[in-house]
């Protein structure tokens, strides 16, 4: 079982992706589940991953589809900052994170009007002149 607030890491496939468990759960070979001690905030963990990610697919083992083993991870070299600075770095990251989701869902909703906007101008049901 991993406990909530566990850092789940791609080790197959996916080779980087990585989330952070909102919920205890169990979990494949697949997933490498880290849970941080006392030094290591996890939300900092889980943004230095992704950071990581452009490197880590360059390291996986090549076969069928690219993967890592646990000692590949376990190398890792992180360098930290105080557990404060964890903090309050990974807390701007996620205040980006939370921004870009509403601009994206502003854009969604700007698309999804331009298409109703379309088919009524297109077809002719609504005329400008």
């Amino acid at each position: 079982m991993l406990p909530t607030g566990t850092v789940l890491y791609a080790m197959y496939a996916s080779l980087g992706e990585c989330s952070i468990a909102g919920i205890s759960l169990c979990s494949s070979q697949a997933i490498l589940g880290i849970r941080p001690k006392d030094k290591l905030n996890g939300d900092f963990l889980y943004y230095y991953l992704l950071a990581l990610k452009p490197k880590v697919k360059m390291l996986g083992q090549q076969g069928t589809q690219a993967n890592l083993n646990k000692q590949m991870v376990q190398d890792f070299r992180l360098v930290l900052p105080s557990l404060r600075e964890q903090v309050a770095i990974a807390e701007v990251l996620s205040d980006m994170d939370a921004e870009l989701e509403k601009l994206e869902q502003r854009r969604d909703k700007t698309r999804a009007l331009k298409q109703g906007m379309m088919q009524e101008l297109l077809t002719g049901r609504t005329r400008l002149v």
